[in-house]
This record gives structure tokens, sequence and C-alpha cells, in this order.
């Protein structure tokens, strides 16, 4: 491989992309298949691709992968708060919400889902995160928090000790991190959810333990 192809670094690619490094090339398709059976590149789906770690020298950013597997989508739910250090348990698939329809990736570097939401949803709650001078879209604590809510069947709290038998038992929420949340943003999200009343409950919660 070129050396140069390295400037790619861990940022996932296309085909055009590949075929300007290749420019003489004829058939960029089977250059491709080539690098993919050297194991020098990953194809992570039809026409996307990503340096191995081998020949990129950086470890894969999955948050920053996710963005380009399929968007527009950011990163959220369980693998949002992990990643913020609000839950214990680790995620392995990376969990994305994205306007269109729903969609599941296996890859070579992992697994990718992703949750279908309006135009709407998507518009708020979302930051630009930045590691390692890669940056990607990811969703606030309080969006991903309320994402797993409004995309997980099953959910419904009329009561605020359900909201804390659930963050404490359930999530194994760090409940000292609910002093931080922002309730201006929680309480945008509710007019956008088909469940106002679960909604509303946890932010009473909230907002009662922020106040003692």
């Amino acid at each position: 491989m070129q050396n140069s192809l390295r400037k790619i670094s861990s940022i996932p690619f296309g085909i055009d992309v590949l075929k300007s490094f290749f420019p003489d090339h004829q058939h960029i398709t089977d250059k491709a298949r080539l690098l993919v059976s050297k194991g020098q590149i990953i194809r992570l789906k039809k026409g996307l691709y990503i340096l191995s770690e081998d020949e990129s020298g950086k470890s894969y950013n999955r948050f920053l992968v996710a963005n380009h597997l399929y968007g527009p989508s950011y990163v959220s739910m369980q693998t949002a708060l992990r990643y913020f250090g609000l839950i214990p348990e680790q995620v392995y698939a990376v969990q994305s919400i994205t306007t269109k329809a729903a969609r599941q990736f296996d890859t070579p570097i992992g697994q990718f889902y992703f949750t279908h939401c309006s135009a709407e949803w998507l518009s708020v709650g979302v930051r630009m995160q930045s590691d390692e001078g890669l940056s990607y879209l990811i969703a606030t604590p309080e969006k991903a928090l309320f994402d797993l809510v409004q995309f997980t069947s099953g959910i419904s709290m009329r009561y605020q000790c359900e909201v804390a038998e659930w963050l404490e038992n359930d999530l194994r929420f760090d409940m000292e991190a609910i002093s931080s949340l922002n309730l201006d943003l929680l309480k945008q999200l509710v007019p956008l959810s088909h469940k106002h009343t679960t909604l509303e409950t946890i932010i009473r919660f909230i907002a009662h333990e922020q106040s003692l």
C-alpha cells in the first residue's frame, strides 16, 4: 500500500477517496477487494472502508464510524450513557438514532444499531464531541436518557418512586450525576415525544432531587 494512504488516518472513506490515491487503477473495486484481502483496509459496508489499525497506527473510533455508516445519525442510549460514565455496564454494540429507517450493521469492528426518530426529535440535544482530533455527533446525557425511554418498549412510569426504581436498579444510573442534568433541555423534548406522561414524571423526579 502506498504510504500516502495513511493520511486518511482512522476516518472511514468511500471508494472515490480510494480512487484518488490510485488514479491509474482502472478497476478500483478490484483494488479495494485486494486491500481488504490483505487486511490493509476493512470493508464496513458496500462502498465504505476504514484503514486497519496496523495501517493507520490508530485505534478505531466506533462512534465516528457509526456517524459515517448511516446518517444523519448520532450515538445515544446506553452507548452514550456509558461513555459519559452514567451507567457501569459495558455496552458492546454502538447504538445510534437516525431519521432514516431502523437498521443494523454487523461489521468486522463491531455491531451498530440504528433506531428511527423524527427530524424534530433529532434536532434537540445533540452535540459535537471531539476525541484525539476526531469529531462525531453524540447525544447529551439528558438526550441519551430520554432516547432510552422514548425508543424502549415497556418503559412507562407515572410515579416518581417508579423512576427511582428504574434509574437505581434497572439502569444502575449514577444518582449523584442527577444534579448536573439540564432540566430545560429535558422539557424541550416532552412535546416531541409519544411518552409525555413518563417523561414528565422523570422530569419531576429530577427536579425534586435537584432541590434537595
